[in-house]
């Protein structure tokens, strides 16, 4: 559950980032075609850039002081700010969030498949026709013209013979450019991102923009603004009315102003370059994990790293009456594995307030015992970080980790020594 949550997380973020700067800075723009590559775009990264992650390796500082290097961890990052890591864990435990989550997303799934039987349904009961190449379904009643993949539904009792030809340029615009592949891959979003508010503008937004690009279409193959904008205001309002300015029905009047705005306009090179950029930084800033490259050890503690991988059955230290290895047979093993203990120790330190408003930061190496018996004990700091409130916050999480499975040495289990370092960043 963890991992759907964050991969939500990470996903409604990434595309309120992109979904706010196309509102910002694309959205009253006339280039449709790279307006929808945009939009598109944006859903196809805040789709996939969750699943994907690569490693920046960056240079730790350099260590003053001695630090036991036997059975090292990778060092685990902790950072004053960091809203994914409170978030993610709370939803994660929540059964109510589970449930909700559930819900929304089973009734927009339903309401998807309730539209396709609808849909292949009146599809059934009609005759369909050739209209230059392209399937025209021609259905009674009181409805507006509509198209779905190469089939148009279209009432042509309802209209002049010059209505019907705007309307089919029009419904064919969608059929050539394949705008129910956008509708579709919009209901899917919406499926799994139904609570984010960014979802469901993007929605709107692209398919205003589907009408955009139709309507310029039918303006460009010679018919009139003015008898195009009637046959709009018809289609709203279902009344014969004129294009008057004071007229309000939202997406029609936003159809009528691009309509008349200037086609060139020579900033938009430079904003579809922003745009690029946006997408690419967005990109890197969610799949790059950084992770920290020791410093290089010392001759002397390389040469007890050596020793330890050369003897599976050296006993380094005692406790009591018992040995303490570094390396066994069959190693401890934390509930999930490496990546589960790095997210549990990430996630359970909280950065001290007292630390954040003294500007306190410092990297602390604690060595600790997984006991034959799996429990951690004998927690201890190896090295200071320079500041006793943020060693005991870092002691207090490992003092409460959970139960290992202990480690095998000759079909004993045993007690294995681990040192991790725990890095207090205020950035």
């Amino acid at each position: 559950m963890n991992f759907i949550v964050n991969y939500l997380f990470e996903s409604a973020f990434i595309l309120g980032l992109l979904t706010a700067f196309y509102w910002l800075v694309l959205h009253r723009e006339t280039s449709f075609k790279f307006n929808r590559f945009y939009l598109l775009f944006s859903l196809t990264t805040a789709a996939l850039v969750p699943l994907l992650t690569f490693s920046l390796s960056v240079g730790m500082s350099e260590i003053n002081g001695e630090v036991y290097v036997g059975n090292m961890l990778n060092t685990v990052s902790v950072y004053a700010q960091r809203t994914k890591e409170t978030i993610v864990p709370i939803l994660s435990e929540s059964a109510a969030f589970k449930w909700l989550y559930l819900v929304g997303f089973i009734g927009l799934l339903a309401r998807l498949g309730y539209g396709f039987i609808r849909l292949g349904g009146l599809a059934g009961k009609v005759n369909l026709v050739k209209y230059n190449g392209y399937k025209v379904a021609d259905l009674p009643g009181q409805f507006n013209p509509f198209s779905f993949f190469n089939v148009v539904f279209i009432n042509q009792s309802r209209y002049s013979q010059k209505e019907v030809e705007q309307i089919m340029i029009h419904e064919l615009t969608h059929v050539r450019l394949k705008h129910s592949w956008d509708v579709l891959l919009l209901e899917i979003l919406l499926i799994v991102q139904w609570f984010n508010p960014f979802a469901w503008l993007l929605r709107s937004m692209l398919k205003e923009l589907h009408e955009f690009q139709a309507d310029k279409q039918v303006l460009d193959h010679g018919y009139s603004a003015k008898s195009y904008k009637a046959l709009l205001l018809f289609q709203a309002t279902g009344a014969r009315l004129l294009p008057v300015n004071n007229f309000n029905q939202s997406l029609t009047k936003k159809r009528f102003t691009m309509m008349k705005k200037d086609k060139f306009q020579k900033i938009f090179g430079l904003k579809s370059v922003f745009a690029i950029v946006s997408i690419v930084l967005v990109s890197v800033m969610f799949a790059c994990e950084l992770r920290e490259v020791d410093p290089e050890l010392t001759q002397e503690e390389q040469e007890i790293k050596e020793a330890i991988a050369n003897s599976t059955e050296q006993d380094l230290t005692i406790i009591g009456d018992e040995p303490t290895f570094f390396v066994v047979e069959q190693m401890p093993q934390y509930p999930g594995g490496e990546d589960s203990l790095r997210n549990y120790i990430a996630t359970k330190v909280k950065y001290p307030d007292l630390a954040k408003q003294n500007n306190l930061s410092g990297r602390v190496y604690i060595t600790f015992i997984v006991s034959k018996d799996g429990p951690v004990k004998d927690a201890k700091i190896a090295r200071s970080s320079g500041y006793t409130i943020l060693d005991d916050e870092a002691m207090r999480v490992i003092n409460a980790m959970p139960k290992w499975t202990p480690g095998m040495q000759k079909g004993q289990a045993v007690n294995v020594s681990y040192t991790v370092p725990i890095n207090f960043s205020l950035q």
